[in-house]
């Protein structure tokens, strides 16, 4: 009986919430598998995550004083209410034709802001305890599973029906383990900082670096580069202030590894799909080009660069133009007619464009409430007391990490609207609203 109880008790929130975070790349190989060799449609990853946004979604409905429990149901109310309308509106233009991926973007979309809504309101009641080491578990799986299939030659490529190089182990989704490791990685950096020097934590920091470059995407390598600078400049601020005597062997490490990372950034898959090497050695190459050679030179580089997003960016920006005034206020949705054969939109991914495009005016008022709210309160938390926040070094790390998010989800996309990537910028904004909401470090279970 007795066992039974501890049982009991140990299945609360704060336990599932921890799982579900350790768990997320085992979904996403599990899901990647599915996809590859079973079927395109076994969304595994989705149902996993919806059925955890539900637990959410009803934990804060039963556990939130009244107050809070009513300003979160209102909220609700709002995309319960913005998403029929919405599904309303696609069947009567196209029936029940693909009426599934309506849903899965629907899903997809608002996850971001249903969960992050929850748990700023389940966190404000309940003491929200640090999930720096569960993050940090979750990315040494990711890590390891990429340097280890890198290293038995049995992981997927990045690009399959493309030139670029690049390996993304047994995941799916380049650009959104790419996104996810770049959103993390920040974290494992500020424990080799901010605590005793290890050499596990040095080499961890080290393959970090590796699986993110081994990607091979746009967004690894510039997340890459930031990451080691801002490091460097975190450690060069401890080193002379002395804050730690034997600091010097976390800041020789980060020298290295950067050291290293410059010295081979040009012949990794990264580097290579950049094109870092014709950047900075072929200069010459491109200014003896002829004026119209040239032009179709920067025209054909900037599409490249930006993965054929601008064409995208035109033919949804053309097709929400010519939209109805009701399409515009609801969205032009997941699905459009070519040639009266209905079929997937293929979309701009870059976030911001996705969310207003695919959800019109409403859509994108209900879904940046939370988000507007939050950055509202983080805004005037950081500045009532800079000087002090900013000397803060987890804090920094943590903005550094929301920021790049930003980053990404504006130049690549998959953050705002992939479950996978956004439940950890969800845990970010909770570290960080949390050092500025209480004014000091959080603290560890």
């Amino acid at each position: 009986m007795e066992k039974i109880i501890n049982i009991k008790k140990r299945i609360n929130f704060e336990n599932i919430f921890i799982i579900y975070i350790i768990l997320q790349p085992i979904i996403d190989i599990i899901t990647s598998l599915c996809v590859r060799n079973v079927s395109e449609k076994l969304t595994f990853g989705i149902f996993i995550r919806t059925i955890f946004m539900l637990y959410a979604i009803v934990y804060a409905i039963f556990k939130l004083d009244k107050k809070d429990k009513w300003k979160l149901l209102i909220y609700y109310a709002f995309i319960a209410l913005y998403c029929i309308v919405f599904l309303v509106s696609s069947y009567l233009k196209y029936g029940m034709s693909m009426i599934f991926t309506q849903i899965k973007g629907l899903i997809k979309t608002f996850y971001f802001p249903i969960i992050l809504a929850s748990f700023l309101m389940i966190f404000k009641e309940k003491k929200y305890l640090s999930k720096q080491k569960y993050l940090n578990i979750a990315l040494a799986i990711y890590v390891l599973t990429i340097v280890i299939c890198k290293i038995l030659s049995i992981g997927y490529p990045t690009y399959p029906l493309k030139a670029n190089v690049g390996t993304i182990g047994l995941f799916y989704a380049g650009n959104e383990i790419s996104a996810i490791i770049a959103i993390i990685a920040p974290v494992c950096f500020l424990s080799f900082i901010s605590q005793k020097f290890s050499i596990i934590k040095a080499i961890f920091c080290a393959l970090t670096i590796f699986a993110m470059l081994e990607i091979g995407t746009k967004v690894s390598f510039v997340s890459v580069i930031g990451l080691i600078f801002l490091s460097l400049i975190v450690s060069i601020i401890k080193l002379i202030k002395r804050e730690d005597k034997t600091f010097y062997k976390q800041f020789v490490s980060l020298l290295l590894i950067g050291i290293l990372t410059f010295l081979f950034i040009g012949n990794t898959p990264s580097g290579k799909n950049i094109g870092i090497k014709q950047l900075l050695f072929n200069n010459k190459e491109i200014t003896s080009v002829e004026k119209k050679d040239k032009k179709k030179t920067v025209n054909k580089t900037s599409t490249n660069l930006l993965s054929g997003r601008n064409n995208f960016f035109k033919a949804n920006l053309s097709n929400f133009k010519k939209s109805s005034v009701f399409d515009k206020l609801v969205g032009i949705g997941y699905i459009s007619p070519v040639k009266q054969v209905i079929q997937e939109r293929k979309l701009v991914e870059i976030d911001y464009c996705d969310i207003f495009f695919c959800h019109g005016v409403f859509g994108t008022i209900v879904y940046i409430i939370p988000l507007a709210i939050l950055i509202f309160i983080s805004l005037k938390n950081l500045f009532t007391k800079f000087v002090i926040n900013i000397k803060n070094y987890t804090l920094i790390f943590y903005m550094y990490s929301i920021l790049i998010s930003f980053g990404i989800a504006l130049t690549a996309g998959h953050v705002f609207v992939a479950p996978a990537v956004s439940m950890f910028l969800i845990l970010i904004i909770l570290e960080m609203h949390t050092i500025l909401n209480y004014k000091k470090d959080l603290e560890n279970e």
